[in-house]
């Protein structure tokens, strides 16, 4: 079912409640990797997709153009909410649970969410991989978000590029494993992410839940059994309030400590 925010939320019942989330302990491992793509490729779009991100168990990406600290500030609202999230909803079986807390925190943080679904899913086929899921997942929420066309078609290839690019390179994807088993949820997120001439900035995510009935250590790029794990699949939009992001940036930063700052590293393709 589709729900739509629609309370009014103040500034202070925001900052109170970010200030009084219980976020994991500092032993978490966070681990931020920006993409860069060089100069002349995807010469077929009008604007390149250019970065990407590893935010805990979440794969950011952002269509070119985005400002430096509308990108920050993504990341650093994502990783908040996630932390929460986790702190209050380890278990497999929590993920709707889960999910409405994120988004709730996200909300807390500065931004409004348009439309939000949860549901099982059943993967199509005796096999499946969970990179080509979480791609028809975010499909269906980029459309839900009715972005013009060619932002569209942004967005969704930036997100392909993003796993695609996370693919070749063999430590991110290592530390990506290792956030999703240190988390314990047993889930995670794609996010695509675009800055409009206007300076309105819109996240659609996709995100996937499993319950696993084996060992299986390796989220992406794998081969899954379909019929060794439950599925359930998660998908929002939401727009950010710079008004209050301004606002609770500060909070955020500080309830996160040095996972802000230091768990930040960029590299070029």
């Amino acid at each position: 079912m589709n729900v739509k925010y629609d309370s009014v939320v103040t500034l202070a019942d925001r900052l109170e409640r970010l200030s009084a989330y219980d976020v994991e302990p500092e032993a978490f491992e966070l681990s931020t990797r920006a993409f860069i793509v060089r100069p002349g490729e995807t010469a077929d779009y009008p604007e390149k997709p250019d970065r990407a991100s590893i935010v805990g168990d979440g794969i950011l990406a952002f269509v070119s153009g985005m400002s430096e600290q509308n990108q920050a500030d993504i990341q650093h609202s994502y990783l908040f909410a996630s932390l929460v999230a986790n702190k209050r909803y380890p278990r497999d079986e929590q993920g709707k649970e889960w999910y409405q807390l994120f988004l709730q925190v996200m909300q807390d943080c500065g931004w409004t969410v348009l439309q939000k679904y949860y549901d099982a899913v059943v993967a199509s086929g005796k096999s499946f991989k969970m990179d080509q899921l979480v791609l028809k997942i975010l499909g269906s929420a980029v459309t839900a978000a009715a972005v013009p066309g060619p932002a569209s078609l942004l967005m969704l290839k930036v997100a392909s590029d993003a796993i695609a690019a996370l693919q070749t390179r063999d430590r991110p994807l290592r530390v990506f494993d290792q956030n999703i088993q240190e988390s314990g949820a047993g889930g995670f997120g794609v996010a695509a992410c675009h800055e409009t001439p206007h300076g309105e900035v819109i996240m659609a995510l996709g995100a996937v839940r499993f319950i696993k009935r084996t060992n299986q250590t390796q989220v992406l790029f794998v081969n899954w059994d379909s019929s060794s794990v439950d599925l359930y699949r998660g998908e929002s939009h939401m727009t950010m309030v710079p008004s209050v992001i301004n606002r609770t940036r500060a909070t955020i930063i500080e309830r996160l400590g040095d996972r802000a700052q230091k768990k930040i590293e960029a590299y070029e393709l």
